[in-house]
């Protein structure tokens, strides 16, 4: 059987959806319209596809190549413009087509998600919402590897992480590698795209999460679509910019660098470590009462760093072993002042803990520097390597940049200086998968 696909053009109606790719190529629910389309195509019988693209061709053919990945012989066609079925139909009669395809026996339109729902999709934002949600269950294929099915109405991806204290409501989609915090509220109606991290206490209620995504801590995303820093009402089209790292921001746009602190950076580390050395010495002095060794001797992978004869080295730090909380981190100061730590960065990892890193999103922990303070550190977070440390190493590591790690330092020493809000103790929530009408006015 052969088939033609006509891949949609430019939809005026949901314009900010298609500013990166066309239509055809947005995702859905982990795979974009043009997938769904050549997947149902194959089943349908098709081994021959012809694809008609008027809306950036090439980055069409270079997402779907040679269609070797659904076993179809497949061609992608530029075009001046968006041909309706019945135009495609008559040129491809004609005589004007590839000799290998003759007149196609089906001719569609990748406006819509295929098979159950012929809701199309470019019409507004609502609309395509709606088809979104619409297409969950059918989207649960099994050719899914690894996705399955928690509760009825909620999907999970493989290597998707739910806090104990967070609430799914259903119907809900959570993609691969996807980081669900303590205290989260996802759903009912919202989907969670790949490679997304929502923060503790935050609520995503009637709303799409786009791929690479981070929503803040106790953020609230209802009635909306967000994509990197951007939030899209799909109610009324209203659109923002959030400048606000904490509540919304992209992951894996860009990679932070690991460079030395500069002049003023190492300055200000040599004074702190004087006018805090009183306290150091009398955590020197009860380790000796004790017996015990002053300094505790650390090792560090470190990061990745354009220098090629250091890496692969490790780096060697010490912290003061009768200390506790900050102080515990003095002796670090010194490798800030020498250049080998900045003030910010993230925590060091040693050679175990970095190979427990289980894939690419969570191994950006070490394209960032070994900071002395840690996004963590500014979100209250204990200094232990856990699901949540690697998650907020990864988005340090993807947004780093001069401001951020302004407001991480002056977060990270107020809160110790004033009581930080605690975290909801699990008697303030319900399990994990909370039905429906449990959701809260």
């Amino acid at each position: 059987m052969k088939a033609l696909l006509i891949s949609p053009g430019p939809r005026p109606g949901v314009a900010a959806l298609t500013e990166a790719a066309p239509l055809g190529l947005t995702k859905l629910l982990g795979k974009s319209l043009l997938e769904y389309w050549l997947a149902h195509l194959v089943q349908s019988g098709a081994r021959r596809v012809q694809v008609l693209a008027s809306d950036r061709p090439e980055q069409v053919r270079q997402e779907l190549g040679d269609g070797s990945r659904w076993g179809l012989h497949l061609e992608v066609t530029p075009a001046a413009r968006e041909l309706s079925p019945a135009e495609a139909r008559a040129r491809y009669r004609s005589g004007c087509k590839p000799d290998w395809l003759p007149a196609p026996e089906d001719v569609s339109v990748a406006d819509h998600l295929p098979g159950a729902t012929h809701r199309p999709l470019g019409t507004g934002y609502a609309d395509w919402f709606a088809g979104l949600v619409d297409w969950m269950p059918h989207a649960a294929s099994p050719d899914r590897i690894g996705l399955r099915q928690l509760h009825p109405g909620i999907w999970c991806g493989r290597q998707t992480r739910v806090s104990p204290l967070a609430q799914l409501r259903p119907p809900c989609w959570l993609g691969e590698s996807v980081w669900i915090g303590p205290g989260a509220v996802v759903g009912p109606e919202a989907v969670i795209e790949d490679r997304v991290f929502v923060d503790g206490r935050a609520e995503i209620l009637r709303s799409v999460v786009g791929p690479e995504t981070y929503v803040g801590q106790m953020a609230q995303i209802r009635d909306s679509l967000a994509w990197g820093n951007t939030l899209l009402n799909w109610q009324t089209g209203w659109r923002t910019e959030v400048s606000d790292a904490f509540l919304l921001a992209p992951l894996g746009s860009r990679r932070a660098r690991s460079k030395p602190s500069g002049p003023w950076g190492r300055a200000a580390a040599v004074a702190v470590m004087g006018a805090t050395l009183p306290l150091a010495l009398v955590a020197m002095l009860k380790a000796r009462l004790r017996g015990q060794p002053v300094f505790r001797r650390r090792l560090a992978v470190r990061p990745q760093l354009r220098d090629r004869r250091r890496q692969g080295l490790p780096v060697v730090y010490f912290e003061l072993a009768a200390a506790r909380g900050w102080l515990r981190r003095w002796p670090q100061l010194w490798k800030v002042a020498c250049g080998e730590f900045a003030w910010v960065g993230n925590r060091p990892l040693d050679p175990e803990q970095a190979l427990r890193l289980a894939n690419d999103f969570e191994r950006l922990w070490l394209t960032a520097p070994l900071g002395l303070v840690s996004l963590a550190d500014a979100n209250g977070c204990a200094d232990v390597f856990d699901d949540e440390a690697c998650a907020h190493a990864s988005f340090y590591a993807a947004c780093a940049r001069p401001g951020l790690n302004r407001r991480i330092l002056l977060r990270a020493v107020l809160g110790r200086l004033r009581p930080r809000r605690a975290l909801p103790v699990a008697g303030e929530y319900t399990a994990p998968l909370a039905p429906l009408a449990e959701e809260q006015g």
